[in-house]
Protein backbone atom coordinates (compact mmCIF):
# COMPACT_ATOMS: atom_id res chain seq x y z
CA UNK A 1 0.00 0.00 0.00
CA UNK A 2 1.45 3.37 -0.97
CA UNK A 3 1.42 5.90 1.51
CA UNK A 4 -0.82 8.59 1.74
CA UNK A 5 0.91 11.35 3.52
CA UNK A 6 1.70 12.74 0.11
CA UNK A 7 -1.85 12.56 -0.98
CA UNK A 8 -3.43 13.88 2.02
CA UNK A 9 -1.04 16.84 2.49
CA UNK A 10 -1.16 17.98 -1.22
CA UNK A 11 -5.28 18.34 -0.55
CA UNK A 12 -4.90 20.03 2.34
CA UNK A 13 -2.39 22.39 0.76
CA UNK A 14 -4.61 22.91 -1.94
CA UNK A 15 -7.87 23.33 0.15
CA UNK A 16 -5.88 26.01 2.05
CA UNK A 17 -4.30 27.82 -1.47
CA UNK A 18 -8.36 27.71 -2.48
CA UNK A 19 -9.37 29.70 0.62
CA UNK A 20 -6.84 32.17 0.07
CA UNK A 21 -7.32 32.55 -3.64
CA UNK A 22 -9.95 32.76 -6.30
CA UNK A 23 -11.61 30.44 -9.05
CA UNK A 24 -10.67 27.55 -7.49
CA UNK A 25 -12.37 24.39 -8.61
CA UNK A 26 -12.90 21.38 -6.60
CA UNK A 27 -14.04 17.88 -7.85
CA UNK A 28 -14.51 14.31 -6.87
CA UNK A 29 -15.05 11.59 -8.89
CA UNK A 30 -16.01 8.41 -7.33
CA UNK A 31 -15.86 4.98 -9.53
CA UNK A 32 -16.89 1.36 -8.70
CA UNK A 33 -16.70 -1.55 -10.39
CA UNK A 34 -17.52 -4.99 -10.00
CA UNK A 35 -16.67 -7.89 -13.12
CA UNK A 36 -17.22 -11.60 -12.82
CA UNK A 37 -15.42 -14.46 -15.36
CA UNK A 38 -17.80 -15.69 -18.08
CA UNK A 39 -15.75 -19.15 -18.53
CA UNK A 40 -12.70 -20.12 -16.81
CA UNK A 41 -10.62 -20.72 -20.02
CA UNK A 42 -7.06 -20.16 -18.42
CA UNK A 43 -5.41 -21.71 -16.04
CA UNK A 44 -4.50 -18.43 -14.44
CA UNK A 45 -7.11 -15.66 -14.55
CA UNK A 46 -9.61 -14.45 -11.94
CA UNK A 47 -12.70 -15.79 -11.45
CA UNK A 48 -13.74 -12.50 -10.31
CA UNK A 49 -12.53 -8.50 -9.21
CA UNK A 50 -13.88 -5.54 -8.01
CA UNK A 51 -12.69 -1.96 -7.85
CA UNK A 52 -13.58 1.00 -5.73
CA UNK A 53 -11.85 4.66 -7.05
CA UNK A 54 -11.93 8.32 -5.83
CA UNK A 55 -10.45 10.68 -7.29
CA UNK A 56 -9.97 14.17 -5.68
CA UNK A 57 -9.09 17.32 -8.08
CA UNK A 58 -8.23 20.95 -6.94
CA UNK A 59 -7.09 23.17 -9.01
CA UNK A 60 -7.45 27.76 -8.77
CA UNK A 61 -5.35 30.84 -8.78
CA UNK A 62 -3.21 32.09 -5.42
CA UNK A 63 -2.19 35.07 -6.84
CA UNK A 64 -2.80 36.12 -10.57
CA UNK A 65 -0.91 35.13 -12.65
CA UNK A 66 -0.16 31.78 -10.88
CA UNK A 67 -2.14 28.60 -11.05
CA UNK A 68 -1.82 25.52 -9.34
CA UNK A 69 -3.81 22.16 -9.64
CA UNK A 70 -3.13 19.00 -7.32
CA UNK A 71 -5.27 15.43 -8.16
CA UNK A 72 -5.07 12.52 -6.43
CA UNK A 73 -6.36 8.90 -6.18
CA UNK A 74 -7.52 6.26 -4.10
CA UNK A 75 -8.32 2.89 -5.38
CA UNK A 76 -9.19 -0.53 -3.89
CA UNK A 77 -8.97 -3.56 -5.74
CA UNK A 78 -10.11 -7.23 -4.88
CA UNK A 79 -9.15 -9.94 -7.00
CA UNK A 80 -10.36 -13.54 -6.49
CA UNK A 81 -9.72 -17.36 -6.71
CA UNK A 82 -6.73 -17.35 -9.18
CA UNK A 83 -4.98 -14.66 -11.19
CA UNK A 84 -1.46 -15.18 -12.76
CA UNK A 85 -0.47 -12.83 -11.09
CA UNK A 86 -1.53 -13.54 -7.94
CA UNK A 87 -0.94 -16.38 -5.70
CA UNK A 88 -4.24 -18.55 -6.14
CA UNK A 89 -6.18 -16.62 -3.51
CA UNK A 90 -8.48 -13.75 -2.89
CA UNK A 91 -5.98 -10.56 -2.92
CA UNK A 92 -7.06 -7.11 -1.40
CA UNK A 93 -5.24 -4.06 -2.64
CA UNK A 94 -5.10 -0.14 -1.20
CA UNK A 95 -2.80 1.95 -3.16
CA UNK A 96 -3.33 5.94 -2.58
CA UNK A 97 -1.28 8.29 -5.32
CA UNK A 98 -0.61 11.88 -6.10
CA UNK A 99 -1.07 12.07 -9.95
CA UNK A 100 -0.59 15.65 -10.09
CA UNK A 101 0.37 18.13 -8.55
CA UNK A 102 2.21 21.54 -10.14
CA UNK A 103 2.46 25.51 -10.08
CA UNK A 104 1.96 27.01 -13.58
CA UNK A 105 2.76 30.63 -14.21
CA UNK A 106 1.34 31.83 -17.89
CA UNK A 107 1.41 35.37 -19.80
CA UNK A 108 0.64 35.99 -22.99
CA UNK A 109 4.13 35.25 -24.25
CA UNK A 110 5.35 32.09 -22.35
CA UNK A 111 4.14 29.34 -19.76
CA UNK A 112 6.14 27.37 -17.19
CA UNK A 113 4.57 24.79 -15.04
CA UNK A 114 6.47 22.51 -12.43
CA UNK A 115 5.47 19.40 -10.73
CA UNK A 116 4.20 16.02 -10.74
CA UNK A 117 2.72 16.13 -14.27
CA UNK A 118 1.03 14.23 -17.65
CA UNK A 119 2.14 15.62 -20.84
CA UNK A 120 0.29 14.35 -23.84
CA UNK A 121 1.92 14.73 -27.45
CA UNK A 122 1.01 13.32 -30.32
CA UNK A 123 -2.63 12.69 -32.10
CA UNK A 124 -3.44 9.01 -32.19
CA UNK A 125 -5.74 9.24 -29.54
CA UNK A 126 -5.71 5.48 -27.54
CA UNK A 127 -2.33 4.81 -30.02
CA UNK A 128 -0.07 7.73 -29.38
CA UNK A 129 2.74 5.80 -31.08
CA UNK A 130 4.99 9.95 -30.52
CA UNK A 131 4.42 9.90 -26.61
CA UNK A 132 6.74 8.64 -24.14
CA UNK A 133 7.25 11.15 -21.41
CA UNK A 134 5.17 9.66 -18.85
CA UNK A 135 6.01 6.45 -17.96
CA UNK A 136 3.19 3.67 -18.72
CA UNK A 137 1.08 2.28 -15.86
CA UNK A 138 1.22 -1.70 -16.29
CA UNK A 139 -0.58 -2.59 -13.63
CA UNK A 140 -2.88 -3.97 -16.10
CA UNK A 141 -1.95 -5.59 -19.56
CA UNK A 142 -4.58 -3.86 -21.20
CA UNK A 143 -5.57 -0.55 -19.86
CA UNK A 144 -7.08 1.24 -23.41
CA UNK A 145 -8.03 4.47 -21.84
CA UNK A 146 -4.35 6.64 -22.00
CA UNK A 147 -5.61 9.14 -19.30
CA UNK A 148 -5.28 5.64 -16.72
CA UNK A 149 -2.44 4.07 -18.17
CA UNK A 150 0.05 7.40 -17.57
CA UNK A 151 1.68 8.26 -14.44
CA UNK A 152 2.69 11.53 -13.46
CA UNK A 153 6.30 12.57 -12.73
CA UNK A 154 8.16 15.31 -11.37
CA UNK A 155 8.88 17.62 -14.14
CA UNK A 156 9.45 21.04 -15.43
CA UNK A 157 7.15 22.25 -18.84
CA UNK A 158 7.82 25.53 -20.43
CA UNK A 159 6.13 26.89 -23.83
CA UNK A 160 6.59 29.84 -25.70
CA UNK A 161 3.92 31.06 -28.15
CA UNK A 162 4.82 32.75 -31.44
CA UNK A 163 1.44 33.70 -33.09
CA UNK A 164 0.15 29.98 -34.16
CA UNK A 165 3.09 28.39 -33.16
CA UNK A 166 3.90 27.17 -30.09
CA UNK A 167 7.47 25.68 -29.15
CA UNK A 168 7.99 23.47 -25.68
CA UNK A 169 10.40 22.40 -23.90
CA UNK A 170 10.73 19.37 -21.08
CA UNK A 171 13.28 18.96 -18.44
CA UNK A 172 12.85 15.47 -15.96
CA UNK A 173 15.13 15.61 -13.21
CA UNK A 174 16.09 12.47 -12.03
CA UNK A 175 13.08 10.39 -13.54
CA UNK A 176 11.32 7.84 -11.34
CA UNK A 177 11.87 5.37 -13.96
CA UNK A 178 12.33 2.02 -11.11
CA UNK A 179 8.24 3.14 -10.48
CA UNK A 180 7.18 0.74 -14.10
CA UNK A 181 7.97 -2.78 -13.16
CA UNK A 182 6.77 -5.88 -14.68
CA UNK A 183 3.10 -5.47 -13.16
CA UNK A 184 4.00 -4.37 -9.83
CA UNK A 185 6.70 -3.65 -7.39
CA UNK A 186 7.82 -7.36 -7.04
CA UNK A 187 8.09 -8.16 -10.27
CA UNK A 188 4.64 -10.11 -10.64
CA UNK A 189 5.38 -12.06 -13.56
CA UNK A 190 8.71 -13.49 -12.40
CA UNK A 191 6.62 -14.11 -8.92
CA UNK A 192 4.55 -16.52 -11.08
CA UNK A 193 7.52 -18.03 -12.75
CA UNK A 194 9.74 -18.46 -10.08
CA UNK A 195 6.77 -20.92 -8.47
CA UNK A 196 6.45 -22.95 -11.19
CA UNK A 197 9.94 -23.58 -11.60
CA UNK A 198 9.82 -24.41 -7.37
CA UNK A 199 7.05 -26.54 -8.25
CA UNK A 200 8.85 -28.37 -11.43
CA UNK A 201 12.20 -28.80 -9.14
CA UNK A 202 10.12 -29.97 -5.71
CA UNK A 203 12.12 -33.41 -5.70
CA UNK A 204 15.75 -31.21 -5.52
CA UNK A 205 14.70 -29.32 -2.06
CA UNK A 206 17.57 -26.73 -2.09
CA UNK A 207 16.92 -26.00 -5.85
CA UNK A 208 13.18 -25.20 -5.70
CA UNK A 209 14.47 -23.09 -2.51
CA UNK A 210 16.95 -21.30 -4.85
CA UNK A 211 14.40 -21.28 -7.38
CA UNK A 212 11.96 -19.06 -5.00
CA UNK A 213 15.16 -16.85 -4.24
CA UNK A 214 15.09 -15.58 -7.67
CA UNK A 215 15.21 -11.50 -7.70
CA UNK A 216 15.07 -8.66 -9.92
CA UNK A 217 17.86 -5.53 -8.71
CA UNK A 218 17.10 -2.10 -10.24
CA UNK A 219 19.58 0.53 -9.56
CA UNK A 220 18.13 3.98 -8.09
CA UNK A 221 18.42 6.47 -11.16
CA UNK A 222 20.65 9.64 -10.44
CA UNK A 223 20.55 13.26 -11.95
CA UNK A 224 22.49 12.41 -14.73
CA UNK A 225 19.63 10.09 -15.65
CA UNK A 226 17.76 13.51 -15.88
CA UNK A 227 15.72 13.19 -19.43
CA UNK A 228 15.15 16.32 -21.69
CA UNK A 229 12.31 17.00 -24.67
CA UNK A 230 11.38 19.39 -26.97
CA UNK A 231 8.18 19.99 -29.19
CA UNK A 232 7.30 22.53 -31.82
CA UNK A 233 3.56 22.41 -32.76
CA UNK A 234 1.66 24.71 -35.27
CA UNK A 235 -1.48 25.25 -37.41
CA UNK A 236 -1.62 26.21 -41.38
CA UNK A 237 -5.01 26.73 -42.42
CA UNK A 238 -7.07 24.11 -41.23
CA UNK A 239 -3.79 21.80 -40.80
CA UNK A 240 -2.38 20.98 -37.55
CA UNK A 241 1.04 19.54 -37.13
CA UNK A 242 3.59 19.03 -34.95
CA UNK A 243 8.14 18.39 -34.58
CA UNK A 244 9.19 16.59 -31.55
CA UNK A 245 12.46 14.64 -30.17
CA UNK A 246 13.19 13.25 -26.25
CA UNK A 247 15.89 11.90 -25.25
CA UNK A 248 15.21 9.80 -22.81
CA UNK A 249 15.29 6.47 -20.73
CA UNK A 250 13.40 3.58 -22.48
CA UNK A 251 10.33 2.52 -20.88
CA UNK A 252 10.32 -1.11 -20.50
CA UNK A 253 13.24 -2.69 -19.02
CA UNK A 254 15.70 -5.31 -20.35
CA UNK A 255 17.38 -7.58 -17.96
CA UNK A 256 20.77 -9.06 -17.45
CA UNK A 257 22.32 -11.48 -15.61
CA UNK A 258 23.79 -15.22 -15.69
CA UNK A 259 22.81 -17.45 -17.96
CA UNK A 260 20.91 -20.18 -15.72
CA UNK A 261 19.22 -17.05 -14.11
CA UNK A 262 17.57 -15.59 -16.98
CA UNK A 263 16.70 -18.66 -18.10
CA UNK A 264 14.81 -19.88 -14.75
CA UNK A 265 13.22 -16.55 -15.07
CA UNK A 266 11.94 -16.38 -18.06
CA UNK A 267 11.50 -20.12 -19.14
CA UNK A 268 10.90 -22.13 -15.64
CA UNK A 269 8.91 -24.74 -17.65
CA UNK A 270 11.86 -25.46 -19.73
CA UNK A 271 14.56 -24.28 -16.85
CA UNK A 272 12.89 -27.06 -14.37
CA UNK A 273 12.85 -29.94 -17.51
CA UNK A 274 16.43 -29.54 -17.47
CA UNK A 275 17.07 -29.29 -13.64
CA UNK A 276 15.36 -32.82 -13.17
CA UNK A 277 16.70 -34.36 -16.12
CA UNK A 278 18.48 -37.90 -15.46
CA UNK A 279 21.21 -37.14 -17.65
CA UNK A 280 22.56 -33.80 -17.86
CA UNK A 281 20.59 -32.37 -14.25
CA UNK A 282 23.81 -32.70 -12.50
CA UNK A 283 25.71 -30.00 -14.51
CA UNK A 284 22.66 -27.93 -14.95
CA UNK A 285 21.49 -27.82 -11.34
CA UNK A 286 25.60 -27.21 -10.56
CA UNK A 287 25.54 -24.36 -12.91
CA UNK A 288 22.07 -22.68 -11.49
CA UNK A 289 22.97 -23.26 -7.46
CA UNK A 290 26.52 -21.16 -8.31
CA UNK A 291 24.99 -18.60 -10.44
CA UNK A 292 24.28 -15.46 -9.02
CA UNK A 293 20.26 -15.39 -8.53
CA UNK A 294 20.10 -11.83 -8.81
CA UNK A 295 18.95 -10.17 -12.41
CA UNK A 296 19.17 -6.85 -13.23
CA UNK A 297 16.77 -4.43 -14.87
CA UNK A 298 18.19 -1.64 -16.47
CA UNK A 299 16.16 1.06 -18.56
CA UNK A 300 18.72 2.17 -21.55
CA UNK A 301 18.90 5.36 -22.93
CA UNK A 302 17.19 5.91 -26.25
CA UNK A 303 16.16 9.06 -28.32
CA UNK A 304 12.70 9.02 -30.53
CA UNK A 305 12.04 11.64 -33.28
CA UNK A 306 8.44 12.23 -34.42
CA UNK A 307 6.23 13.92 -36.29
CA UNK A 308 2.66 14.20 -36.73
CA UNK A 309 -0.21 15.97 -39.05
CA UNK A 310 -4.22 16.18 -38.37
CA UNK A 311 -6.94 18.37 -40.33
CA UNK A 312 -10.25 18.04 -41.47
CA UNK A 313 -12.13 16.81 -44.35
CA UNK A 314 -16.19 17.61 -44.07
CA UNK A 315 -17.13 15.46 -41.20
CA UNK A 316 -13.82 13.38 -41.16
CA UNK A 317 -10.88 13.86 -39.09
CA UNK A 318 -7.86 12.54 -40.22
CA UNK A 319 -4.61 12.31 -38.46
CA UNK A 320 -1.08 10.60 -38.89
CA UNK A 321 2.04 10.25 -37.15
CA UNK A 322 5.74 8.47 -37.37
CA UNK A 323 8.21 7.79 -35.06
CA UNK A 324 11.65 6.61 -35.21
CA UNK A 325 13.27 5.70 -31.45
CA UNK A 326 16.92 5.18 -32.13
CA UNK A 327 19.18 2.75 -30.08
CA UNK A 328 16.08 1.10 -28.32
CA UNK A 329 17.15 -2.28 -26.00
CA UNK A 330 15.19 -5.96 -26.56
CA UNK A 331 14.91 -8.88 -24.71
CA UNK A 332 15.83 -11.98 -26.92
CA UNK A 333 16.92 -15.71 -27.38
CA UNK A 334 21.03 -15.75 -28.68
CA UNK A 335 22.01 -17.93 -31.54
CA UNK A 336 22.65 -21.28 -28.47
CA UNK A 337 19.56 -20.47 -26.77
CA UNK A 338 20.20 -18.30 -24.02
CA UNK A 339 18.50 -14.97 -22.69
CA UNK A 340 20.25 -11.63 -24.11
CA UNK A 341 19.72 -8.29 -25.20
CA UNK A 342 19.48 -7.27 -28.65
CA UNK A 343 20.09 -2.87 -29.82
CA UNK A 344 17.64 -2.26 -32.72
CA UNK A 345 16.02 1.41 -34.26
CA UNK A 346 12.64 1.19 -34.26
CA UNK A 347 9.94 2.80 -36.75
CA UNK A 348 6.42 3.09 -36.18
CA UNK A 349 3.60 4.69 -38.31
CA UNK A 350 0.22 5.62 -37.73
CA UNK A 351 -2.74 6.78 -39.79
CA UNK A 352 -6.57 7.31 -38.44
CA UNK A 353 -9.62 8.80 -39.00
CA UNK A 354 -12.83 10.08 -37.32
CA UNK A 355 -16.58 10.81 -38.06
CA UNK A 356 -18.77 12.63 -36.08
CA UNK A 357 -22.52 12.69 -37.48
CA UNK A 358 -25.85 13.48 -35.92
CA UNK A 359 -25.59 10.97 -32.62
CA UNK A 360 -22.59 8.59 -34.31
CA UNK A 361 -19.11 8.81 -33.58
CA UNK A 362 -16.54 6.48 -35.17
CA UNK A 363 -13.30 6.86 -34.72
CA UNK A 364 -10.67 3.91 -37.07
CA UNK A 365 -6.75 3.67 -36.51
CA UNK A 366 -3.71 1.33 -37.69
CA UNK A 367 0.03 1.36 -36.36
CA UNK A 368 2.42 -0.89 -37.69
CA UNK A 369 5.74 -1.41 -36.11
CA UNK A 370 9.30 -1.95 -37.89
CA UNK A 371 12.05 -3.30 -35.34
CA UNK A 372 15.07 -3.78 -37.46
CA UNK A 373 16.97 -6.53 -35.43
CA UNK A 374 17.56 -10.10 -37.34
CA UNK A 375 18.12 -12.00 -33.97
CA UNK A 376 14.95 -13.54 -32.02
CA UNK A 377 13.08 -11.47 -29.91
CA UNK A 378 11.03 -12.26 -26.90
CA UNK A 379 8.41 -9.42 -26.06
CA UNK A 380 7.94 -7.66 -29.56
CA UNK A 381 7.55 -8.88 -32.85
CA UNK A 382 9.65 -7.40 -35.72
CA UNK A 383 7.20 -6.38 -37.45
CA UNK A 384 4.02 -5.69 -35.83
CA UNK A 385 0.47 -4.56 -36.78
CA UNK A 386 -2.48 -2.76 -34.54
CA UNK A 387 -5.67 -1.88 -35.30
CA UNK A 388 -7.97 0.33 -33.40
CA UNK A 389 -11.56 0.80 -33.71
CA UNK A 390 -14.33 2.77 -31.59
CA UNK A 391 -18.31 3.11 -32.33
CA UNK A 392 -20.76 4.56 -30.47
CA UNK A 393 -24.39 6.11 -31.34
CA UNK A 394 -26.19 8.28 -28.78
CA UNK A 395 -30.03 7.66 -28.05
CA UNK A 396 -32.32 8.99 -26.04
CA UNK A 397 -31.40 12.27 -26.39
CA UNK A 398 -27.41 11.34 -25.27
CA UNK A 399 -29.08 9.24 -22.39
CA UNK A 400 -28.27 6.05 -23.72
CA UNK A 401 -25.12 4.92 -25.70
CA UNK A 402 -24.24 1.44 -26.67
CA UNK A 403 -20.53 1.24 -28.23
CA UNK A 404 -17.87 -0.62 -28.57
CA UNK A 405 -14.35 -0.80 -28.54
CA UNK A 406 -12.19 -3.33 -30.26
CA UNK A 407 -8.28 -3.82 -30.77
CA UNK A 408 -6.59 -6.84 -32.87
CA UNK A 409 -3.42 -7.38 -32.84
CA UNK A 410 -2.85 -8.79 -36.36
CA UNK A 411 0.75 -10.20 -36.21
CA UNK A 412 -0.54 -12.31 -33.21
CA UNK A 413 -3.84 -12.51 -34.23
CA UNK A 414 -5.16 -11.80 -31.29
CA UNK A 415 -8.32 -9.13 -30.53
CA UNK A 416 -9.33 -7.38 -27.41
CA UNK A 417 -13.19 -6.73 -27.44
CA UNK A 418 -15.17 -4.78 -25.37
CA UNK A 419 -19.14 -3.92 -25.99
CA UNK A 420 -20.73 -1.73 -23.33
CA UNK A 421 -24.22 0.54 -22.68
CA UNK A 422 -23.52 3.25 -20.77
CA UNK A 423 -26.46 4.82 -19.04
CA UNK A 424 -26.35 8.67 -18.16
CA UNK A 425 -29.35 8.87 -14.81
CA UNK A 426 -28.20 12.35 -14.29
CA UNK A 427 -25.50 15.07 -14.56
CA UNK A 428 -23.42 13.68 -11.76
CA UNK A 429 -24.23 9.55 -12.05
CA UNK A 430 -23.46 7.37 -14.93
CA UNK A 431 -24.17 3.29 -15.44
CA UNK A 432 -22.27 1.01 -17.64
CA UNK A 433 -22.56 -2.77 -18.56
CA UNK A 434 -20.41 -4.66 -21.06
CA UNK A 435 -17.92 -7.14 -22.02
CA UNK A 436 -14.18 -7.95 -21.91
CA UNK A 437 -13.48 -10.57 -24.20
CA UNK A 438 -9.94 -11.94 -25.59
CA UNK A 439 -9.19 -14.24 -28.63
CA UNK A 440 -6.02 -15.67 -29.73
CA UNK A 441 -2.99 -15.39 -28.35
CA UNK A 442 -3.48 -14.72 -24.76
CA UNK A 443 -0.39 -16.01 -23.23
CA UNK A 444 3.06 -13.63 -24.58
CA UNK A 445 5.51 -13.35 -22.83
CA UNK A 446 4.07 -11.07 -20.19
CA UNK A 447 1.80 -13.68 -19.06
CA UNK A 448 -2.21 -14.04 -19.33
CA UNK A 449 -4.34 -11.64 -19.53
CA UNK A 450 -6.28 -10.38 -16.13
CA UNK A 451 -9.49 -9.73 -17.33
CA UNK A 452 -10.16 -12.59 -19.41
CA UNK A 453 -13.57 -12.56 -20.72
CA UNK A 454 -15.27 -10.59 -18.06
CA UNK A 455 -18.89 -9.18 -17.42
CA UNK A 456 -18.66 -6.16 -16.02
CA UNK A 457 -20.87 -3.34 -14.51
CA UNK A 458 -19.71 0.20 -14.16
CA UNK A 459 -20.65 3.19 -12.21
CA UNK A 460 -19.41 6.70 -11.76
CA UNK A 461 -20.47 9.89 -9.47
CA UNK A 462 -19.19 12.84 -9.57
CA UNK A 463 -19.57 15.63 -6.81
Amino acid sequence: MATPTPVVVALLLSLALGAAGHATGLKSELTLQGATDLRHDEAHEDRWDGRSQIDLTAEGTCAEPWQWKTAGRIQGDSFGDGGFFGRGETRNEVDVDLREAYLRYENDRFAVQAGNQIVKWGKMDELVITDNVNPQDLDQFIIPWLDDRKLAVPMVAAEAYFGPTTVELLLLPRPFIHRVPFFDSDWALFRHNRQVGADATSSYPDVAARYLDLGVNVNAPGWGDSEIGGRLRSTAGTVDFAIDGFVYHQRFPVFHGDGPTLAALFAPEATGAALTSPTIGGVVRNRFLNANPEATASYPWVATLGGEVETTLGDYGVRAEVARTLGGQYQGEAPDGTVTVFTADQTLLGVGGDLTRNAFYGNLQLVQQWVEEAGSLLFVGKQAATVVATLQYDLLAGTLTPALYAAWDLGDNASYLRPRLEYKVNDRLTVEAGLELFTGNKHTALGSFTANDQGYVLATLGF
